[in-house]
């Protein structure tokens, strides 16, 4: 058991470019979260400032006090010049911390940090609750990291890659960090938790792992840096005691209204989603939520009448495409009657619907569009999402790449903003006119959001029986009278190519 220091052992940094987030860093409250539990000190750094610049500064100034022995950080595709360029700072600045990486980029990429000029000590792959505990273990700077699975370090001027770490007992993860953080800056009104909805909302998670193959999503690529067993299987579920011992901590001590559960696959298992259901039920929180799940889960009226039953108002479905060649194509593993069933059992049953559709794709042609068309006009959404497929690294849609994507090509990786060098499609349509085209089409980019007003009466009832009921009312005026303003300015971003929101 380490013992006690005026010094944290870890400090984990929040990337500066997702300060603005609505989502709390669950990666780094979960393994803040366990880390305590093991006896190590932790603290999270998570400055919100607009400016990244200001954000960098604030991180290096802490850190620069704190002195920790390590530092770990989390890296998306996205930001790996912004996370690389922190990771170079924190170097020359604070001498002798150890900078850790990890998550989705450094799982599948691990090489992508690991080189004779990088500031990245060590790369965690996978799962890094039981890696970092055993690397915070070691007394001193690790003599030979070879011993320890589950990373990735240089050694002799060559990228060295240990052998996979098990996945772990979810039963050991314990609660969420939230006192590391200002959990009050999360609780501001925000459309973006279920989304489309004004909520004062926290994501949680009531499982890890995805067992389906698209091939537009790493997913599966990133739990495969490590191994599953039968005690511990790529699919897992924390026990439901847990989850609501931490919804409670969000309803009765930090005051949420609402939640949303971001397993990769909510209901994967009917009887896993009922079993959630009934405890809940069973447990007295009175807070509403939504979920993201697939067609092939929402197959009756029961299942729907239940998660209704049980606080449910919103479900979300990767569509991706009306084209059922398409589907095929990416492997999505449900079909096009699949998700028109589902989403028709939704409006008879009162929940809302939101539908995340992709263009893009491999190989899609004209008509695969206007079939993706053609089946939001029937299953009507009660919001729809719009986005370019990407070839983001460890998709199977990059591995079929004639070239691999470069490091320089990360920035570009963005599903707003189409660049014709990762073109996919067989068409020559102009994938920026069709984005711009479909967000008018189908209220993505309005200046009204009828969508915001499309809920039933339990959410009208929590909105006004909350404490924080003159805040909604305030944003929802706001809505109505600013929209308008709001729709011209994001109109003039989009058309310089500037980030929409």
């Amino acid at each position: 058991m380490p013992t006690l220091k005026s010094s944290p052992d870890i400090v984990f940094a929040v990337s500066p470019a997702n300060a603005q987030s609505a989502y709390m860093p669950f990666y780094f409250l979960y393994l803040a979260g366990y880390l305590e539990k093991c006896g190590y000190t932790v603290e999270i750094l998570n400055p919100h400032e607009k400016d990244l610049e200001a954000n960098i500064g604030l991180i290096l100034r802490e850190l620069a006090i704190k002195r920790p022995r390590y530092v770990g950080l989390s890296c998306f595709v996205t930001d790996f010049n912004i996370i690389t360029d922190l990771a170079a700072r924190i170097k020359h600045s604070i001498i002798g911390t150890r900078i850790l990486v990890g998550n989705a980029h450094p799982s599948i990429a691990p090489e992508d940090f690991i080189s004779e000029h990088s500031p990245f000590d060590i790369v965690v792959r996978g799962e890094g609750e039981l890696t970092v505990a055993e690397i915070l273990s070691h007394p001193a700077e690790v003599s030979e990291p070879g011993i320890i699975r589950g990373i990735a370090y240089l050694k002799e001027g060559k990228p060295m890659i240990t052998q996979n770490r098990e996945l772990m007992d979810l039963a050991e993860c314990g609660m969420p960090a939230y006192h590391l953080i200002d959990v009050e800056w999360y609780k501001k009104i925000r459309k973006s938790i279920i989304r489309r909805l004004a909520t004062v909302g926290a994501v949680i998670y009531t499982g890890r792992g995805c067992p389906f193959q698209c091939t537009f999503c790493a997913s599966n690529t990133v739990w495969q840096a490590n191994d599953a067993t039968r005690e511990h299987p790529l699919v897992r579920k924390r026990p439901l005691a847990h989850v609501m011992q931490d919804l409670g901590i969000l309803q009765n001590v930090h005051g949420f209204d609402f939640f949303y559960i971001l397993d990769d696959t909510f209901g994967i298992r009917e009887e896993d989603a009922i079993a959630f259901c009934d405890a809940y039920r069973a447990s007295g929180l009175r807070m509403l939520w939504g979920a993201e799940t697939r067609a092939s889960c929402i197959r009756n009226e029961r299942i729907v009448s239940i998660l209704r039953e049980a606080g449910c108002i919103q479900l979300d479905f990767g569509v991706e495409s009306g084209s059922p060649r398409m589907l095929k194509s990416i492997k999505k593993g449900c079909d096009v009657g699949q998700i028109a069933k589902a989403f028709e059992l939704c409006r008879k049953g009162g929940l809302r619907t939101f539908a995340n559709v992709l263009i893009n794709l491999p190989g899609e042609q004209a008509a695969d569009l206007a079939k993706t068309e053609g089946l939001l006009a029937e299953i009507k959404p009660t919001y729809t999402s719009i986005g370019v497929t990407q070839p983001y690294p460890g998709t199977e849609i990059a591995a079929h790449l004639p070239a691999r994507v470069l490091k320089e090509d990360y920035q570009s990786l963005n599903r707003l903003f189409p660049a014709d060098k990762f073109r996919l499609s067989a068409h020559q349509g102009d994938l920026r006119q069709i984005l711009l085209s479909w967000f008018a089409r189908y209220g993505v980019d309005t200046p009204f959001e009828s969508s915001l007003f499309k809920a039933d009466w339990r959410y009208w009832r929590a909105l006004l029986t909350s404490k924080h009921r003159a805040a909604y009312l305030w944003f929802i005026l706001k809505e109505v009278l600013l929209g308008p303003l709001r729709f011209i300015k994001s109109s003039l971003l989009t058309s310089k190519g500037e980030a929409w929101q």
